[in-house]
C-alpha cells in the first residue's frame, strides 16, 4: 500500500511537470512527442489504443492554435465524462451534465469570438473532441505487459534537434500511462479513478501557482465549474446509491 501510494504522488508531480514543460513550450512541440505514449500502449490498445493514438495527434496538432492554460484546462473533462457515464448515472444525468457543459464551452467560445481569450472556438471543440476520446480509450484499455518499448528510442532524436522540453513531455505521458497501467492491476483501491480526478487538477494547478503563466479569468472559472459540476454529480449519485441500500 505504501508503494502505491508513492506511485500515485509521482505520477501526479508527473502531470505537473508535463503540464508546466508544456507552458514554457507555449505549445511549440513535435506532435511525435505527444505520439510515443500512444505507440508505447498501441499493441496491447486494439481499437482503444489507436484511437488514443489518434486523440494525442489531434491535441498535438492544436496545442499552438490555443491558449495553453485552455488546452490543459480541457482536460478536466475526463471526471466529468467518467462520472456522467458511471454505472450510478442515468439519461437525465448525462442530459443535465451535457447541457452544463454546453453552457460552459459556449460561454469560452464567445469570449473567444470577442478576441478576449486566445485561441478559436473550433480549436476548443476539437480538442474536447480529442479529450472525450482519450478518455474513451482509457476506459476501454485493458492492462498487458506487452509495449512498444522501441517508441521511446524516438524521444533520442527530439532531444538532439534541441527540444528538451518536448522530449521530458513524452516521457512524462508515458510514465503516467506505466503508472495508471500498473495501478490499475491493484484489486485493493480503485486507483485509477482517483487518478482521473487527481491528474487533470494537479496539471491545471501547476500553471495556476506557476510564477510568469498567465491563466485569463474566464479559463479559470470555467475550470473551477466543471470540477464542480463533476464532483456535486458524484457526490449526488453517491448519496443516492446509499439511501437506496439503506
Amino acid at each position: 500500500m505504501v508503494f502505491s501510494v508513492f506511485q500515485f504522488v509521482i505520477t501526479s508531480i508527473l502531470a505537473m511537470v508535463c503540464a508546466r514543460a508544456i507552458s514554457v513550450t507555449e505549445g511549440d512541440i513535435p506532435v511525435l512527442a505527444l505520439m510515443i505514449p500512444a505507440l508505447w500502449v498501441l499493441p496491447q490498445g486494439g481499437v482503444a489504443g489507436l484511437a488514443l493514438l489518434a486523440a494525442m495527434v489531434v491535441y498535438g496538432i492544436t496545442l499552438p492554435m490555443q491558449s495553453i492554460a485552455m488546452s490543459i484546462a480541457v482536460w478536466i473533462l475526463l471526471p466529468v465524462f467518467m462520472v456522467a457515464s458511471s454505472r450510478r448515472s442515468n439519461i437525465w444525468i448525462v442530459c443535465l451534465v451535457g447541457l452544463i457543459v454546453i453552457t460552459l464551452n459556449v460561454g469560452i467560445m464567445m469570449t473567444q469570438l470577442s478576441g478576449k481569450l486566445g485561441g478559436t472556438p473550433m480549436v476548443t471543440l476539437i480538442q474536447g473532441f480529442a479529450v472525450f476520446v482519450a478518455w474513451y480509450a482509457a476506459s476501454h484499455w485493458k492492462g498487458s505487459n506487452k509495449h512498444s518499448w522501441w517508441s521511446l528510442a524516438l524521444i533520442i532524436p527530439i532531444w538532439a534537434a534541441g527540444l528538451p522540453h518536448a522530449a521530458l513531455i513524452a516521457l512524462c505521458f508515458t510514465g503516467m500511462l506505466a503508472s495508471m497501467e500498473s495501478l490499475g492491476k491493484l484489486p485493493t483501491f480503485r486507483w485509477n479513478k482517483l487518478l482521473c480526478w487527481t491528474l487533470p487538477s494537479v496539471g491545471f494547478a501547476a500553471l495556476v501557482i506557476a510564477p510568469g503563466v498567465d491563466v485569463p479569468k474566464p479559463v479559470f472559472v470555467v475550470w473551477i465549474c466543471l470540477l464542480g459540476t463533476a464532483w456535486m454529480t458524484d457526490y449526488i449519485l453517491r448519496s443516492d446509491r446509499e439511501n437506496q441500500e439503506h
